[in-house]
C-alpha cells in the first residue's frame, strides 16, 4: 500500500474510474466508506467551484472584448458621420459647449 498508491486510488474514485468490485470491498469498512464519501463530496464541490471561477474569468475577458468592439464601432460611426455635418453647424456646436470658459469644481470633484 502506501501514500502514493492510496492517493492514486482516491484520484480514481474522484474521476469515477474505481472498479465496482473494490467498492463492494469498501462496504465492509463503514468508517472508511464514510471518509471516502466525504472526500468525494469535498472534491466535487472544489471542482465545481474551480469550474465556476474559470467560467467567470472567461466571461470577464469576453465582456472586455465586447466593450472594446463596441467603442471601436461607435468611433467608426462618428468618423463616418463627421463629413456629413456642415462646418457652420459644427462650429455652432463647439461654441455652445463653451470649452474656453473656466468651470468651478462641484462639491464631489477632487480636482484631478
Amino acid at each position: 500500500a502506501g501514500i502514493p498508491k492510496s492517493a492514486l486510488q482516491l484520484y480514481k474514485i474522484t474521476l469515477g474510474m474505481f472498479s465496482g468490485t473494490h467498492y463492494d470491498m469498501l462496504m465492509d469498512y463503514p468508517a472508511l466508506m464514510l471518509a471516502i464519501f466525504c472526500y468525494v463530496v469535498t472534491t466535487a464541490i472544489f471542482m465545481l467551484n474551480l469550474l465556476i471561477a474559470q467560467l467567470n474569468c472567461a466571461y470577464q475577458a469576453t465582456y472586455q472584448d465586447m466593450l472594446g468592439y463596441a467603442r471601436l464601432n461607435r468611433g467608426k460611426i462618428v468618423t463616418e458621420t463627421m463629413p456629413s455635418v456642415a462646418r457652420k453647424r459644427w462650429e455652432r456646436f463647439i461654441g455652445a459647449l463653451r470649452l474656453d470658459e473656466r468651470v468651478e469644481f462641484g462639491e464631489g470633484d477632487i480636482g484631478l
